[in-house]
C-alpha cells in the first residue's frame, strides 16, 4: 500500500533529480511578481520535502536572492548589508522585496503618466519648449 501511493525507490529518486533540476535552474522572469515567483519556488521545494530530502530555509532565501532579476539588485544588497542572512526567515525576505516591488510599479508608473502628460503637450502646442 504503501509503494502504492509513495512510488517505489527508483521512481522516488527519478522525480527528486527531475525536482532538484527544477530548483536550481529556475530563476525570476522579467514580467514575474515576487509573490508568484516564491510561491512556484515553495512549491517545488515542498515536493523535493515530501521526497524526503531536507531543504532549509536558509537555502531557498539563498536561491530566492541569486535568483531574481537585476530590478532587485538594490534591495538584495540592501538586505545583506542591514540582515543576517543566516537567520533570515522566507517570508520576512518575501515580504522586504514585495515592498520594494511596490515601489517600483509605483514609481514606474508616476513615470508614465508624466510622459504622457509631456506628449499631450507636445501634441497640443506643436512643440517641445524644453528643446529649445
Amino acid at each position: 500500500m504503501e509503494k502504492y501511493y509513495e512510488g517505489s525507490d527508483n521512481v522516488k529518486q527519478v522525480k527528486l533529480q527531475s525536482l532538484r533540476r527544477k530548483y536550481e535552474l529556475m530563476l525570476m522572469e522579467d514580467d514575474q511578481r515576487i509573490n508568484d515567483y516564491i510561491s512556484k519556488l515553495q512549491s517545488i521545494v515542498n515536493q523535493i520535502k515530501a521526497c524526503g530530502e531536507e531543504v532549509s530555509d536558509q537555502q531557498v532565501v539563498g536561491k530566492i536572492m541569486r535568483s531574481l532579476t537585476s530590478k532587485f539588485d538594490f534591495i538584495v544588497v540592501a538586505i545583506h548589508e542591514s540582515k543576517d542572512v543566516k537567520t533570515l526567515k522566507i517570508e520576512e525576505l518575501q515580504s522586504s522585496l514585495e515592498a520594494h516591488e511596490m515601489l517600483v510599479v509605483e514609481r514606474s508608473s508616476e513615470r508614465s503618466d508624466q510622459q504622457a502628460l509631456k506628449a499631450q503637450t507636445i501634441k497640443k502646442d506643436g512643440y517641445d519648449k524644453n528643446s529649445k
